[in-house]
């Protein structure tokens, strides 16, 4: 189920005016710090393959059965079962189960949503009436949802919420002969359901395979909260981390980055590292990508106010924001590239430049082959 509420702004030439100039000044700041963003991304990724590869060609196999004491301090693989001497517990729903090394408790709440969607329309003069229509919905949401925010909070409350995700791991976890820490059990995250065996709390009925507060799971109300759990139960594991004092922990490179792979199953150290580097290309693909549309935004920004100029003719406006877009994506191609060509260069100057030098030699020829298409047409 869920409800309306449209309302209708007008903003005046001279607001727009102003508020793209406040723009600009946003812009001022987000290009430099989106370029900062995709340097710094640039450096990161090399440090990571670089440290992975490291990893990969020192890793020492070593025994679950027994604690390798001439391996200490080194990165080490081993396969053997994970096993924690005191099962991981929910203390709140009394919810456990022999051999658990991991418990999630996946708690969501009914709670108010808004959305929002907007259509604008332009007059003559630089006026802009916006037409916006807020929808509330009610959802099942494991977040908070501050309904005091609405903009129409009345009949739109959302009680406070008191059961939140998180998750509990056993005491002295195991792995073979060797005592896994923090850092490396959260690696392990491969949970399944479960199915609560307990006794639910007071206020609490079984439902769909977890726990339900509230008068009727079929038609939840608002402040309902529904509990499911997932775990990881006892099972083998392999591991790339540190050995420090029969303890494996998280092993650090001479560049400061840090290791501590683990996979369900038999994983060799060299799936385990592949496996690294797959994950850290797609986390400097992703940033990439951030850094190019936060430069994007910024060019776009910078040119708010010219656009907004052109405004008081609705046609010559929007003319003006396809321009400026066009304009705004011709500048972040090259000056993204170029940002990330630099920090090839600074972190590996030999593949850095070759790739500067490849992008100059391209661009010459792409010039020297306009002027012969021209006399080819021409004759």
């Amino acid at each position: 189920m869920s409800d309306q509420f449209t309302t209708v702004t007008s903003e005046g030439y001279g607001q727009r005016l102003g508020g793209s100039l406040i723009g600009m000044l946003i812009g001022l700041v987000l290009l430099p710090a989106a370029i900062g963003v995709l340097y710094w991304n640039e450096g990161r990724a090399v440090v990571a393959a670089l440290a992975l590869s490291r990893g990969a060609a020192s890793v020492v196999e070593v025994n679950a059965a027994t604690v390798d004491t001439q391996a200490d301090g080194k990165l080490v693989h081993l396969t053997g079962p994970l096993q924690a001497a005191t099962p991981a517990k929910d203390p709140l729903f009394g919810v456990t189960q022999d051999g658990l090394v991991r418990l999630s408790r996946d708690a969501e709440t009914y709670q108010w949503r808004e959305d929002s969607s907007s259509h604008s329309e332009q007059s003559l003069g630089g006026t802009k009436t916006t037409e916006t229509t807020y929808t509330y919905r009610r959802v099942w949401s494991a977040q908070p949802i501050n309904s005091a925010s609405f903009k129409q909070p009345d009949g739109h409350q959302n009680p406070p919420v008191d059961v939140r995700p998180v998750i509990f791991d056993g005491g002295g976890v195991t792995l073979g002969a060797y005592r896994v820490d923090g850092a490396v059990l959260g690696k392990i995250s491969n949970f399944g359901p479960l199915t609560p065996t307990a006794a639910p709390p007071a206020g609490y009925v079984p439902a769909d395979g977890g726990f339900f507060h509230g008068q009727d799971p079929a038609q939840p109300a608002v402040g309902d909260v529904l509990v499911h759990f997932t775990a990881v139960p006892g099972q083998t594991v392999s591991v790339a981390a540190g050995l420090a004092g029969g303890t494996l922990t998280t092993f650090r490179d001479g560049s400061g980055y840090t290791i501590a792979l683990a996979e369900p199953g038999v994983a060799p150290a060299a799936v385990l590292f592949q496996d690294a580097k797959h994950a850290e290309g797609q986390l400097t693909w992703i940033l990439r990508g951030a850094g190019f549309v936060g430069i994007l935004v910024g060019f776009l920004l910078l040119a708010g106010p010219v656009t907004t100029l052109f405004a008081v003719v609705p046609f010559l406006g929007s003319l003006a924001g396809a321009g400026a877009f066009l304009v705004a994506l011709t500048l972040a191609v090259p000056v993204t590239l170029v940002t990330v060509g630099v920090a090839w260069v600074a972190h590996r100057p030999l593949l850095g430049g070759a790739l500067l030098v490849g992008g100059v030699v391209a661009l010459v020829g792409l010039q020297r082959l306009h002027p012969k298409r021209g006399v080819a047409r021409a004759a």
